[in-house]
């Protein structure tokens, strides 16, 4: 399913992935509490948090790679800063440039990955969109990235 979650609170479907997108955006930029409380927004199983003490975004999430995942074309955007003013920037203009295919955030996890990538790429029916996590560790905990489910498991 490739539905979308703000925060934990506002759902979108998929063929609304751009209104998503936005209603983050804007619910940060504007302060918005039911944005900024837990700004994280949720692409199926992949998650893109900000830290706002940091003000750096970081990626985590347990979906499989798919093989579809296209090769970056001329005019497709690659972020490779996970300051917040670098991916918010990033963002916009994947949704409002219709030349961009595709956008890759590269965002800093730890010592043990050098950069992980957030995927996102416009299908070609409209209204549809692919995500993918390379690299990304399975979830994020309280003393930071879990790299493995098994690793998760054993936390508790």
């Amino acid at each position: 399913m490739n539905d979308i979650h703000v925060s934990g609170l506002a759902c979108f479907p998929e063929e609304r992935w751009r209104e998503a997108i936005l209603h983050y955006l804007f619910g940060v930029w504007a302060d918005k509490q039911d944005v900024t409380y837990r700004p994280k927004i949720n692409f199926g199983d992949i998650t893109l948090r900000l830290d706002p003490s940091g003000g750096e975004y970081f990626a985590y999430g347990h979906a499989e790679v798919p093989q579809n995942v296209p090769p970056l074309g001329p005019d497709d955007l690659v972020e490779t800063s996970g300051r917040q003013a670098d991916v918010e920037v990033a963002l916009i203009r994947f949704v409002k440039n219709n030349r961009i295919k595709q956008l890759r955030l590269c965002v800093v996890c730890d010592q043990k990955v050098n950069r992980a990538q957030l995927v996102l790429w416009k299908k070609a029916r409209r209204g549809e969109y692919g995500y993918a996590g390379i690299g990304l560790p399975y979830t994020w905990g309280t003393r930071g990235p879990v790299w493995t489910r098994e690793e998760y498991e054993r936390s508790f």
